[in-house]
């Protein structure tokens, strides 16, 4: 038991005149209250209360340990106070995908700025690589990372991952592309490249892969760095990528519907299970809500 505990039980003892007051008052027994006394007196080097008249009352030497005693409690609950302020005020550390467009900044913002912001409740908002982010995360450098299915983060122990919400499967091309124009199925895209990034596990379908490779019009598909390069390669080489039709941050290129091949394209929200920090969830709560407008 900490010593703190000691002097609490002290000063009840002075201030209520009664050993079984102070054990009613803290919930513990007479003979608890009287052994914590007994080990402040050896600590003291004498006698700290007097029992007389049906009444305890401090010695000179308790008087002393009394008048500290309040000292101390009144100090730790300051203490105590002051922790759970700076826990209120502590800033919040949020990272979205940079695979993701603006609609998604857009939301934060209208997040964070009525429910926090105007509050005086501090959040800063990084754009990152999904790699990045998540290593970030894992090392406790983001309280909450916002991005497309990251494996190492789903695999982490102590890392919880919700849906936040989900789009459509689209088509990314260039602007000068041959591919038709308009809504596209996958025959469509035959005799095209198709560029994939493993850190944007949505532009890897196998299914579609599975169906577009074979004959000699099959697609050639190929796989590159990060996402950023996947742009490149689409708009510079008349090719294509799988992307998610409402959140890809396009560069100079275009999406398009795809038709005749329903998949979704999910956005998770991961954090820390042993977060203390009271806003992390609380904006989690808030962003969900936000999105289901």
């Amino acid at each position: 038991m900490s010593s703190i505990w000691k002097y609490k039980y002290f000063v009840d003892v002075i201030e209520n005149r009664s050993f079984t007051k102070a054990g009613n008052i803290n919930y513990v027994s007479q003979t608890a209250i009287s052994q914590n006394i007994s080990s402040l007196e050896k600590m003291a080097g004498g006698k700290l209360v007097n029992r007389g008249k049906g009444e305890v009352v401090p010695t000179e030497l308790g008087q002393i340990v009394y008048r500290r005693a309040k000292q101390m409690l009144e100090i730790e609950a300051r203490m105590e106070r002051e922790i759970e302020q700076f826990r209120d005020r502590e800033v919040t550390y949020i990272g979205i995908d940079s695979a993701i467009n603006k609609k998604m900044w857009m939301t934060y913002e209208q997040v964070y700025d009525p429910n926090f912001l105007r509050v005086g409740e501090k959040m800063e908002c990084y754009n990152l690589d999904n790699k990045i982010g998540g290593k970030m995360l894992k090392n406790h450098e983001l309280d909450v990372f916002i991005g497309y299915g990251n494996q190492s983060l789903e695999e982490e122990a102590g890392i919880t991952s919700e849906y936040l919400t989900g789009s459509p499967l689209g088509v990314y091309v260039g602007k000068n592309t041959t591919i038709p124009y308009g809504p596209l199925r996958l025959d469509d895209l035959r005799g095209h490249r198709c560029y994939m990034a493993s850190s944007y596990c949505c532009s890897e379908q196998e299914e579609a892969r599975s169906r577009l490779e074979d004959g000699e019009d099959g697609c050639r598909f190929i796989e590159v760095k990060n996402v950023e390069t996947m742009k490149l390669k689409v708009e510079f080489n008349d090719a294509f990528a799988f992307v998610d039709s409402r959140y890809f941050w396009c560069g100079d290129g275009e999406i398009r519907p795809l038709a005749g091949y329903e998949r979704e394209c999910g956005i998770r929200l991961y954090y820390s299970q042993a977060s203390e920090k009271k806003n992390v969830y609380k904006f989690i709560r808030i962003l969900k809500d936000k999105m289901k407008e």
